[in-house]
C-alpha cells in the first residue's frame, strides 16, 4: 500500500482505497488527506454537516455543491480554494 503526506495534519499514513464519491477531486483528496482527516470532515456531524448547516446550503443547488467543495479544499489544504476555512465548531 502506498503512503501519502497529509497536508492538513502533516503526517505521513497510508492512501486511502475506498471510493469517496468526490468525481474529479476525489484524486486530489486521496493523494493528500488521510483517514483520520477524512474522517474529522465526512462522520456524521462533522465538518461537513457544520459547513452545510452554517452556510444554510441546499445541496441540490450547483452553486451550494460548488462552495461545499471549495470549502473542502480550504479545510485539507489543497490547491485551488479561494475561501479560507473558518472552523465554527469552537
Amino acid at each position: 500500500m502506498s503512503e501519502i503526506h497529509c497536508l492538513r495534519c502533516d503526517k505521513t499514513a497510508e492512501m486511502m482505497t475506498e471510493n469517496l464519491f468526490l468525481g474529479k477531486l476525489e484524486k486530489d483528496v486521496k493523494k493528500n488527506v488521510c483517514q483520520d482527516c477524512w474522517n474529522e470532515w465526512n462522520r456524521p456531524g462533522g465538518v461537513k454537516t457544520m459547513v452545510i448547516n452554517e452556510f444554510q446550503l441546499n445541496l441540490g443547488d450547483e452553486q451550494a455543491r460548488e462552495t461545499l467543495k471549495n470549502h473542502l479544499r480550504s479545510f485539507f489544504k489543497l490547491p485551488g480554494a479561494t475561501v479560507e476555512f473558518k472552523d465554527y465548531r469552537t
